[in-house]
């Protein structure tokens, strides 16, 4: 089900939706973390009990292996329950983490595949990818910042136990980590602002990156390798300073801490010494002593080792959530009614729209009758493909209304809309699969002889049956497999066989050789037939047989009518026709 919206918070977000349905795995895999943490506890004291029977007499009629019995038994039973906890531990996080990483991004993707066009525009999708493993990413980060306080109360009881021993010793662990805390906050800021920067940094490197390969094509024709080169220069290089002052922040912020450990173990080491010579400690207490010594510093060592991954993830998830999380623009109306089309009459009311601070349509006013075809004509920038995104709801006017039979889009569902409408883009986009999944997009019950009936009537079917492995063809990234024309071929199959009550071609048949075109063009007409139909051309000779043509010009309609009357009118139509060499208006 599709989220409206999502928590403010990144952290409300992982409470609602990372751990539902997790809880119960998430508790026990908890559980189980907190019995194997007590092993920082008891394997120090382990050594000490069992150094401690080598300074005690056994009792009467007792061996040394016997008197030592009881002790070993109890310490390798606990041992191998906590080995028991270590199983449980791996087991139930090997269950959740896929999920819940898996539950994130199917959160997310399909959030975004719910954004309005003004999310996408100017945001490539590498770069979305990446913000969406970022975010994931970061639930693990607050995993690992979990086990950091475990680890961090073991700190304590050790310093604790510590301190009912010797309270010199406990001073010099008790310095060494109130240091530690006041030295890492001092630098945990200046190390999540470098870095939320290298996040950055990369997120912008990576977008670039995909942009760039994912139009080879393009740099192959422009012979572009040297200049792509030159182009991700920069990002590159701003990605290795913001990574290098990251880095040299991480490393600052472990460096100091850990010369002053190796002071405060030798300063300790003497005091043992110190202690023993004199008869306060014994050499169990002494071998607990550095032992503790060993688990806190190791156990810091981890902590500082892992803090400016988890911030850095932390900073990156947060970074990434806010910019992935905005709000949807265009958003259904509560309990919003599915569409209605017995009829397919169209009417654009008083439709105003403002884009960037300019304005695209002026008090547009167009009625379309059901079953009437009709052509956008006018240059690039006139509103034409507007009124279309408008009329498909990827954009909301700034003002007036646009109804189809009677009803205002705005209060109706976005999928029963869409779902009225077949769309042929001008550039059609195909997905890495078979030919006859990318025909059968939004018709997921289509039968193989439907699939096939829709490639015939698209001039499709012979190209098909001559690919590699016929409908069941990869074809490849974004169809680079196939030619141009084969592209809007399969685009015009698909949208036969959706057999929507509306019809929307954008260029249509701009990629298609003369001949296809002459043959596409009567399968358009038949589709036409009985359904609105509204085509944006440049080739105007494709535009001949509507009912009528409107010409745009600054988002207003100059003119309007049927292709012989526009001609024969003399005005921006018949300019425009005589203009066109080859069929294309020259702008």
């Amino acid at each position: 089900m599709s989220e409206k919206t999502l928590p403010k918070s990144l952290w409300g977000f992982y409470f609602k939706y990372a751990a539902r349905n997790h809880w119960g795995l998430l508790v026990v895999w908890a559980l189980a973390f907190m019995c194997v943490m007590a092993e920082g506890v008891l394997f120090p004291n382990f050594q000490r009990m069992f150094i401690s029977l080598f300074e005690k007499t056994p009792a009467a009629g007792q061996n040394l292996v016997q008197f030592a019995l009881p002790t070993i038994l109890i310490i390798v039973s606990t041992l191998l329950l906590l080995d028991l906890c270590v199983i449980v531990r791996s087991i139930t996080r090997a269950r959740w983490q896929p999920r819940i990483e898996n539950q994130i991004s199917e959160v997310l993707t399909d959030y975004v595949q719910h954004q309005s066009m003004s999310f996408w525009s100017g945001r490539m999708a590498g770069k979305i990818n990446s913000q969406i493993n970022y975010v994931s990413a970061g639930f693990l980060a607050i995993v690992n910042f979990m086990e950091m306080a475990g680890a961090l109360a073991v700190i304590f009881v050790n310093v604790g136990l510590i301190l009912s021993i010797n309270a010199y010793v406990a001073i010099i662990f008790a310095f060494v980590f109130v240091f530690r805390i006041v030295y890492g906050g001092l630098l945990l800021r200046p190390m999540g602002s470098a870095s939320k920067n290298a996040s950055d940094s990369n997120s912008r490197l990576a977008g670039k990156i995909v942009d760039s390969l994912a139009n080879f094509s393009v740099v192959k024709l422009f012979s572009g390798a040297e200049s792509e080169r030159r182009y991700l220069k920069q990002a590159r290089g701003q990605s290795i300073a913001a990574r290098v002052h990251s880095y040299f922040v991480q490393r600052l912020f472990w460096a100091v801490p850990n010369l002053v450990w190796d002071i405060a173990f030798g300063a300790t080491m003497i005091l043992c010494v110190w202690l023993f010579m004199r008869g306060r400690l014994l050499v169990s207490e002494v071998v607990f002593t550095t032992s503790v010594f060993f688990s806190v510093m190791g156990t810091i060592s981890r902590i500082v080792d892992q803090v400016p991954a988890i911030v850095d993830m932390l900073g990156s998830a947060k970074k990434s959530y806010d910019e992935l999380a905005v709000p949807i623009d265009v958003t259904d109306a509560p309990n919003a009614p599915a569409l209605q089309v017995p009829h397919g009459k169209i009417e654009f009311k008083n439709v105003w729209f403002k884009y960037n601070k300019r304005w695209i349509l002026r008090d547009f006013n167009l009625t379309i009758e059901p079953g009437q075809s009709v052509g956008l004509v006018g240059a690039s920038g006139a509103g034409k493909t507007t009124l279309v995104n408008l009329l498909m709801r990827f954009y909301d006017p700034t003002r007036g209304e646009i109804l189809i039979d009677g009803q205002n889009i705005r209060d109706v569902s976005q999928d029963s809309l869409r779902r009225a409408i077949a769309f042929i883009p001008q550039e059609p986009t195909m997905f890495n699969r078979t030919i006859a999944e990318n025909i059968a997009y939004g018709c997921a019950d289509a039968t193989p002889d439907q699939i096939r009936a829709a490639a015939v009537r698209a001039a499709a079917d012979g190209f098909i049956r001559r690919s590699e492995n016929g409908y069941d063809t990869i074809v490849g990234d974004r169809g680079i497999k196939l030619s141009g024309g084969q592209r809007q071929r399969v685009a015009i199959a698909r949208a036969f066989l959706k057999n929507a009550p509306i019809l929307i071609l954008d260029e249509a048949t701009s990629a298609l050789d003369s001949e296809t075109e002459t043959a596409i063009q009567r399968s358009f007409e038949a589709l036409a037939h009985n359904r609105t139909t509204i085509a944006i051309a440049h080739r105007l000779s494709t535009l001949r047989n509507m009912n009528r043509i409107v010409v745009m010009r600054h988002g207003r309609i100059i003119e309007q009518g049927s292709h012989r009357r526009l001609v024969r009118r003399g005005g921006e139509y018949a300019r425009l026709w005589k203009m066109q060499s080859g069929g294309f208006i020259q702008e």
